[in-house]
């Protein structure tokens, strides 16, 4: 259940400073990383299935704890001793840090965000992860912008506009009466927050990668999620919105909590350790195109011609900037903050 095995760097590694070093193995690694990559993020568009199938019965917040609980204990179950693997302390500092942004701060302000614009809306806001990820990337050193790169992002970008074109189009009015009631910029900032959380996990979290087991980090990242969320289910009242849950909805959590928490997500660090965040973040991508598609096998949502249109175009982008992305050299890497 956790992300394919992986030599864990020697403790001492914890002392050395931060660097972000090429991808390990060439090719080999590279294409591992993009399977990952894509494997990752068919769980999280079936995540999304699995969530508006169940959500009904409880709250966003009460979900995405009781997700990352699961999700935790699975990554400790199956990592037992090797969760605790020593690690220096201002390194799980910043573990549980990005833990806390990426799995307590962003499903809150996703969540948020969804009371306040439309859904298809924050899709296309939060398809928008790949090409900030890109931006603090290239700042940050990790790698240098290239032709392919940025016409790849902007190209499975397209993709993602096309596939959710008729519900952006039915979103207006929504919009228009959000701007009139609530100065329109609430439901943006909060969709722009978990952009931000997003991007910042997917660079901030590779030099700490670098040097530890993904699952590892992957794992207390999660604890320091769930943690940060416990008091928001509980505000909600924990108890009484998981007593409606049924057992088909509990089959539903369960899904969450494993394919769509510890597999996606160990799968998503394995794939930051083994590539630049740009060339995994363009994966995001299929995202809702994945959603879309499990919308349409599971619960007969209608198909068109669009949705095989946004595919090939997003795919196309994908194979453009990984085929585009060139990692910043060791030497001119600066060092990366810890």
């Amino acid at each position: 259940m956790s992300a394919p095995s992986e030599s864990a760097p020697h403790p001492a590694a914890a002392a050395a400073p931060a660097t972000d070093t090429a991808p390990r193995g060439g090719a080999g690694a590279s294409a591992s990383a993009s399977l990952a990559a894509a494997v990752a993020c068919i769980c999280f568009g079936a995540s999304v299935v699995a969530t508006r199938h169940v959500v009904p019965q409880t709250t966003p917040i009460v979900l995405a704890f009781l997700r990352y609980v699961i999700g935790s204990l699975c990554m400790f179950a199956v990592l037992r001793r090797r969760a605790l693997a020593p690690m220096a302390q201002r390194d799980r500092v910043q573990v549980l840090a990005l833990g806390a942004l990426f799995f307590g701060l962003f499903p809150w302000s996703f969540s948020a965000s969804l009371t306040h614009l439309p859904a298809a809306t924050v899709a296309l806001i939060l398809a928008t992860i790949p090409l900030v990820t890109m931006a603090l990337s290239v700042l940050r050193g990790t790698e240098r912008p290239s032709v392919g790169l940025v016409s790849g992002q902007l190209l499975a970008l397209f993709g993602i506009v096309l596939a959710i074109s008729p519900a952006l189009r039915s979103a207006g009015d929504e919009v228009a009466r959000d701007a009139t009631q609530t100065g329109g910029w609430t439901g943006y900032v909060l969709a722009f927050t978990t952009v931000c959380c997003g991007a910042v996990y997917n660079v901030w979290s590779r030099p700490l990668l670098l040097r530890y087991p993904s699952a590892t980090i992957t794992s207390w990242a999660m604890v320091a999620g769930a943690m940060s969320l416990a008091p928001l289910a509980l505000l909600q009242g924990l108890a009484a919105n998981t007593r409606g849950i049924t057992p088909d909805g509990w089959l539903t959590v369960l899904f969450l909590g494993t394919l769509g928490g510890a597999v996606g997500f160990g799968l998503w660090s394995y794939a930051l350790r083994r590539s630049t965040p740009s060339r995994v973040a363009v994966f995001l991508a299929l995202n809702p195109i994945s959603a879309i598609a499990l919308g349409v096998l599971l619960l007969g949502e209608p198909v068109s011609l669009r949705l095989f249109v946004a595919l090939a175009a997003v795919l196309a982008g994908i194979q453009l900037a990984t085929r585009g992305t060139r990692q910043a050299k060791t030497g001119s890497a600066p060092a990366a903050s810890r």
